[in-house]
């Protein structure tokens, strides 16, 4: 089975803005403490406000192997 954990920063400017090595430190972190396989990273971008004022978040999803659950009888 799989599974995912979003790492996500916030930044205020252009949405070239650099924000996402926050997250990479954190997705690092992350995978160091809890030991988990990592299957895939994806990068993730989300820009809101309006004309004079932009947040952009950027982040990491970082999809996962899990364990299966045990089967019940």
């Amino acid at each position: 089975m799989i599974a995912f954990k979003d790492f996500r920063s916030t930044t205020s400017g252009s949405p070239l803005s650099d924000g996402i090595d926050k997250s990479l430190v954190l997705a690092n972190e992350w995978l160091a403490k809890t030991g988990v396989r990592p299957v895939n990273i994806e990068t993730l971008t989300e820009t809101r406000g309006v004309v004079t004022i932009i947040q952009v978040e950027r982040g990491l999803r970082v999809w996962y192997e899990v364990a299966p659950p045990p089967l019940q009888s």
